[in-house]
Order: structure tokens, then sequence, then C-alpha cells
């Protein structure tokens, strides 16, 4: 695996710097990937292997409302071919899950379930 990030620097978004920046301050520049990546991939198994986390209806209705404005304001270009191979509300449901997948990595966060990063 490469060290390089596949997208160039300036296709993120200006806020992500400062992450990736810190990152590379304290594991080494480069490599911060392949330091937390097997961590990752440990909790990613754990989350699908298990339930998602408990959410309140209002959250969740919330959660299908961002699926929905991230999906309505994706580049047309990435969209569209997706599209010829499922149906909107399919890839409404991915983005869904992959809101929640996020949100399942912030309650761990805060919950100190990742503190080895």
């Amino acid at each position: 695996m490469s060290n390089q990030s596949p997208h160039p620097q300036n296709d993120s978004p200006d806020w992500l710097n400062a992450y990736e920046d810190l990152a590379n301050n304290q594991l080494g520049n480069g490599s911060s990937c392949q330091q937390i990546h097997p961590i990752i991939e440990n909790w990613f198994t754990q989350l699908m292997d298990g339930d998602p986390p408990e959410s309140r209806d209002s959250v969740m209705q919330a959660i299908s409302c961002l699926a929905t404005e991230v999906l309505y304001s994706s580049p047309e270009n990435l969209v569209e071919p997706l599209l010829k191979q499922v149906g909107e509300d399919e890839l409404g449901i991915w983005i869904e899950q992959i809101l929640l997948i996020g949100r399942a990595f912030e309650i761990a966060l805060r919950k100190g379930e990742l503190d080895d990063l």
C-alpha cells in the first residue's frame, strides 16, 4: 500500500488538512494510515458483526435527511454512474449507512473505545 493519498491534497476540504498534519506530526509523515489502519479495521469488523448504536427515532430521521442532502449535493460525475447501477433509494440507503458508521465511530471515540489511536 502506498503512503500517498489516492487524492491530491487540494482535492480534500481545507479543514481536513489540520487533522492530516496532526497525524503526521504525531506518527511521522506518511505513516499515520499504516499505524492506525489495523486498529480501525478491527473496530469496523466488530461493528459490522454487531448491532448499530442505539438511536432515538428523531436521530434516525435526521440521518436519513442528511443522507438525502449528501446525495443531492454530490458531484454529478460521481452520482450518475452509480445511479446506472442502483436506484436512487438504494444509493440513499448506502449513504445513510456510511453516516451511521461515522456516528458509531464518533460514539466509540467519545467512549474511549479507540484510545489506542
